[in-house]
């Protein structure tokens, strides 16, 4: 796994050598470097159709919003990660929301 800039960098350099077909199959090379991402914020309509059909293709996987956890598309092999995540996430805000109400 590597960090968001890296994996970004290496993307575009897959899109000018003709690697990559467009922007959005670098949006599934990204997050499949990454090995997770977490989704906090809306994604536009060809970045989540780009990842959905990766999904359905077996190329990413997703897991979908919970509650606190958010959610998160990740490489295949990395779904313990993912949920380790999350759940790191989850136990941050419970923790942020005991100190405003303590």
């Amino acid at each position: 796994m590597i960090s968001f800039n890296d994996a970004k960098e290496r993307a575009q350099g897959m899109l000018e050598t003709n690697e990559l077909a467009d922007a959005a199959a670098a949006n599934v090379e990204i997050v499949r470097m990454m090995g997770v991402r977490m989704i906090f914020s809306r994604l536009t309509i060809d970045v989540r159709k780009a990842l959905n059909a990766a999904v359905k293709n077996g190329r990413l996987g997703h897991l979908k919003k919970e509650h606190l956890r958010p959610e998160a598309y990740f490489h295949p092999n990395a779904k313990a990660n993912a949920m380790d995540e999350r759940d790191k996430i989850l136990r941050e805000s419970i923790e942020a929301i005991r100190k405003v109400c303590a």
